[in-house]
């Protein structure tokens, strides 16, 4: 459990809250208290659902039908407000780390315990079919282990969510969600077995069902392949093939999986191994003592939230390790001003830190923007996205110049409707970086390809594949050496390749030696050494699945493996002087190291920050994009946060970057926007 933090509420209801759980698709979860003095997990709606009347409707729905689940292995709702400001939800808390959790800390689970952990999630399934509703995330961040038993939460999330979606949005969790769910068909209790059969696989053998690779390469291979069974003990893989059947008319009842699997036995946690068992007796003491603890004081941080001249974040901004929120008195009144498209700025942040008016846009639509990039004159800033457009506009004035429009280039056999209908990124523009004389621009495509424009005239030049028999999805990362030019690409690949710009030749290929795909990529300011981190954060795969690694531009050499990092993304960025890498993972987490003594410096924030992209300026200064739609500036040599800037959205944000004397920041999301600062 962490802390509450500035701007968090200190009560819900009748739960005073006290502290923070996570975050997840529906908004945040804290733990609070009931009056009687148990602990409980109230989850409030994000802001942006709360205004989404459909998703009120849906979720009043939802939680009048979850009130009704009953049974020993749900975690049961006990309070609920649809209409409220946010709407609210409160469940009975369950003491226990998460099956995911359990299996990352201490593998498989044995067989028995597999079979006493089936039994448990089939009555609870059962539980909450018999009140009409369909789970449609049952993975295994959503299975509570305890003493007595799994305990299944979040049911009827799903569906509340789905209500604000379009319906050909799917909802779910790769490798743990149905064929038919997948398609963006009905599903119904059949998809809930399907993912049945996909947990017990993962807690059996560590792995999913359906193998490792990007979200979109899972959820083809949900649709269209056989599961991979070969590793489950031989009498649970007639049960669980059955269970994965693409049919749901062939997959077989929850009351005839209970008769086919034990039921749950023994006290104390004797149905696990003894580790995990040790991982629930200490969450069980830690939340105890908070169920005891008195009601914590909170006017002191209640007060730093006032008198002040700018509003923090409503992320973290925890400095991992310290428990504490720090946050720096520099006024953003004085900091700010937001330059819009006709180049004049907007009226002045108020006392909060945030505009008075909404921004003006450089770029708003319904596609989003991946990857923004300055030239090195400061002249130029590019902007990258889902449109498959390369669009450069003018700083000074905050005019459109040029737009560059990528032609995709399809490897597979399939038309290319249905190959972008698999995945929507597949036609993107990803990633972009400007050539060191500015003369140039690379852009890393969706479709694996590598676009090197010429500002100047728009000529291109395509750079293929880094591998097709490894492609499918692209990161499609590219930077370029600032000394001599050197462009390094990284596409859906355990590799880098580097590329002569003049030449249109490859010079060199790096291979990272652990299997999977380079996500990142960044120089240092001299250009002596190229930073990468791999990795695609699968629940199956285990840390040493994804590296954090240095390599000497001269002779190509792998220099340091600075850490094992199991991540779906990252984010990469030097500091001005060479010294600090800043590595951001998937969960949100940003830890900083000591580039020349290759350790660890810090961590700036925690998992669930919502902390979503960052970028290194001046004088120390680290701006980090979020989930809410805000920036924060960070004094790093201080871990500090200096203020925050809002773009006007509740749309996470993608990319941000500094203009090269560090007086505008571009921010890339649902828009595009510039700040600048002096």
């Amino acid at each position: 459990m962490d802390p509450l933090q500035v701007g968090d509420p200190r009560q819900v209801g009748a739960y005073p809250l006290l502290g923070r759980l996570g975050g997840g698709g529906m908004g945040q979860v804290f733990v609070g208290r009931s009056r009687g003095g148990r602990l409980v997990a109230v989850k409030l709606v994000r802001p942006e659902l709360a205004d989404d009347r459909r998703f009120r409707l849906r979720f009043a729905e939802e939680v009048a039908a979850a009130r009704r689940v009953g049974g020993f292995y749900t975690a049961p709702v006990v309070d609920a407000d649809p209409d409220a400001d946010p709407p609210w939800l409160v469940t009975a808390f369950i003491a226990g780390p998460s099956l995911q959790q359990a299996i990352e800390a201490h593998g498989p689970l044995p067989a028995q315990a597999v079979g006493v952990l089936g039994a448990g999630l089939a009555e609870g399934l059962a539980a909450i079919h018999n009140v009409g509703l369909v789970h449609r995330d049952l993975k295994p961040g959503n299975i509570i282990l305890a003493a007595d038993g799994p305990r299944v939460i979040d049911f009827g999330i799903a569906r509340a969510l789905d209500a604000t979606h379009a319906s050909t949005t799917v909802l779910g969790t790769p490798g743990f969600m149905s064929p038919e769910q997948a398609s963006g068909l009905r599903v119904g209790p059949p998809s809930d077995v399907f993912a049945l059969g996909s947990v017990l696989t993962f807690a059996a053998t560590g792995y999913g069902p359906f193998g490792a690779g990007s979200a979109e390469a899972i959820v083809y291979r949900v649709v269209h392949h056989d599961p991979d069974l070969t590793r489950l003990p031989a009498h649970l893989t007639g049960l669980i093939s059955g269970c994965l059947a693409k049919k749901p008319e062939e997959r077989p009842g929850l009351t005839e999986i209970l008769d086919r699997l034990a039921l749950p036995a023994g006290k104390g946690g004797t149905w696990l191994p003894p580790a995990v068992t040790t991982m629930i007796s200490e969450c069980d003491r830690e939340f105890s003592h908070q169920a005891r603890a008195p009601r914590p004081d909170t006017r002191a941080l209640t007060a730093r939230s006032h008198g002040r001249q700018w509003r923090p974040s409503r992320r973290d901004f925890m400095v991992a390790g310290l428990g504490v929120a720090s946050v720096a008195a520099i006024p953003a009144v004085s900091l700010l001003r937001s330059v819009g498209a006709s180049g004049h700025p907007t009226p002045t942040p108020n006392a909060t830190g945030h505009s008075e008016a909404p921004v003006t846009l450089l770029y708003g639509g319904n596609k989003m923007v991946r990857s923004v990039a300055f030239s090195p004159d400061g002249k130029m800033l590019a902007g990258v996205g889902d449109d498959g457009k390369a669009r450069l506009w003018e700083v000074a004035t905050g005019t459109l110049a040029k737009t560059f429009t990528h032609t995709v280039t399809n490897p597979w056999a399939r038309p290319l409707a249905q190959v972008t209908a698999f995945n929507s990124q597949f036609s993107a523009t990803m990633s972009a970086a400007f050539s060191p004389d500015g003369a140039g621009l690379a852009v890393g495509n969706g479709d694996g390809t590598i676009s090197l424009w010429n500002v100047a005239t728009g000529a291109v030049t395509t750079l293929p594949y880094l591998n097709p028999v490894e492609w499918n999805g692209s990161p499609g990362c590219v930077a370029f050496n600032p000394a001599d030019g050197t462009l390094a690409a990284a596409y859906d690949a355990p590799a880098i390749r580097l590329w002569n710009p003049a030449t249109r030749t490859s010079s060199a290929t790096l291979h990272t030696g652990n299997g999977y795909w380079v996500a990142v990529l960044a120089f240092n300011p001299s250009g002596r050494i190229l930073a990468s981190a791999s990795g695609n954060g699968n629940p199956g795969n285990t840390s040493s699945d994804g590296l954090l690694q240095l390599w000497d531009t001269s002779s190509h050499a792998n220099i340091a493996t600075l850490a094992h990092t199991n991540s779906s993304a990252h984010s990469l960025a030097f500091s001005p002087d060479g010294k600090t890498l800043a590595n951001l993972r998937s969960d949100g987490t940003i830890t900083l190291w000591d580039v020349t003594a290759r350790t660890r410096i810090a961590g700036l924030t925690g998992p669930g920050s919502g902390v979503t992209c960052i970028a290194f300026g001046p004088d120390a200064v680290l701006a980090t994009g979020f989930n809410d739609g805000t920036v924060t500036l960070w004094d790093v040599t201080r871990r500090k946060g200096i203020t925050a800037l809002s773009t006007g959205t509740d749309a996470a944000i993608n990319c941000v970057a500094f203009s090269p004397n560090g007086r505008t920041v571009a921010i890339g999301g649902r828009n595009l926007t510039m700040w600048t600062i002096g």
